[in-house]
């Protein structure tokens, strides 16, 4: 039995491109949007249960597909609202306690900071609540360069390959993979964090779980404010950092000791903060963990 969640209060808190999941044969594809969507605009879609994987667009079109299955799939209605700032998609499970037959979303979550103050529509009204309804959907995005993203579920993995935008991914019981060469935010609340990033775009990161591992990798050149938060884990990293408490351990292969472009990986143990200024620093990448590791990886 899954019971009524509230999305936003449950997100407290990307790695090289995913190959293609291939829907089961007895599932179709029984939804289709697409649409031009301005620079800076967004694309948001919202699931309950199933997975949510974008990648970059070939054209100019933002494109969102959705598949369907299980018990009560029919049911399912998935729902698209345009507002101010762009368009979210979002997944509406049939509830015969709701006056109108249908559960309905408290949107108050981070990933839509530009909804204060619209109306009240099917992606934004009420909490959620699937009651038995077993239906899985499954969505795909294709976005093209500009465009912000922002996905979401429940039960279920997000999968971000290879954008060029602004992305926020976030999953209660899923893992999240990124990767983008626009800022990108991630967190799950029990799966993995896993991100690629380009260029932080002048803004704050923040990359969260609470029962998983995260990891994140960052290109040699990258300048931002780094800090990492562990209970029971331990903190990797390929860039040197300050420790919070406790020891910290410089991993080396002596055999390459005049190979000076070799990282130097700082291993922070059990249940400690470390910071750390990356290139020239700036904005600040945060990774926090309850019960997970946390690796920070210089990529070329």
């Amino acid at each position: 039995m899954i019971r009524r969640l509230g999305l936003a209060a449950a997100l407290l808190i990307g790695a090289a491109p995913l190959p293609h999941l291939a829907a089961p044969a007895a599932a179709q594809q029984d939804f289709h949007w697409s649409g031009r969507l301005g620079r800076g605009e967004q694309i948001s879609v919202k699931g309950i249960i199933g997975d949510i994987r974008a990648e970059a667009a070939s054209g100019d079109q933002v494109t969102v597909t959705a598949v369907r299955r299980g018990r009560n799939a029919s049911r399912v209605r998935i729902e698209t609202v345009r507002r101010s700032d762009g368009v979210v998609i979002c997944a509406l499970y049939p509830d015969d306690h709701e006056d109108d037959g249908w559960a309905m979303r408290r949107d108050r979550d981070d990933d839509d900071d530009g909804d204060r103050g619209e109306p009240r529509d099917a992606c934004n009204r009420g909490n959620h609540h699937v009651g038995r309804n077993a239906a899985e959907v499954d969505f795909t995005v294709r976005v093209p360069a500009g465009v912000r993203v922002s996905l979401a579920t429940v039960t279920g993995d997000v999968y971000a390959s290879g954008l060029h935008s602004p992305v926020r991914a976030a999953s209660v019981s899923g893992s999240v993979h990124v990767s983008s060469d626009g800022p990108v935010q991630a967190s799950s609340v029990s799966g993995d964090v896993e991100a690629t990033l380009g260029r932080t775009g002048g803004q704050s990161l923040r990359f969260t779980s609470v029962s998983g591992d995260v990891t994140v990798r960052v290109p040699a050149g990258i300048d931002a404010d780094f800090s990492a938060r562990t209970l029971s884990g331990s903190i990797d990293s390929d860039f040197p950092l300050q420790l919070g408490a406790g020891r910290a351990r410089r991993d080396r292969d002596d055999d390459d000791d005049d190979d000076d472009d070799r990282p130097r990986r700082v291993r922070v143990r059990i249940g400690q903060e470390a910071n750390g200024r990356l290139g020239r620093g700036g904005p600040d990448l945060m990774v926090n963990t309850v019960s997970g590791d946390i690796n920070l990886v210089r990529v070329r």
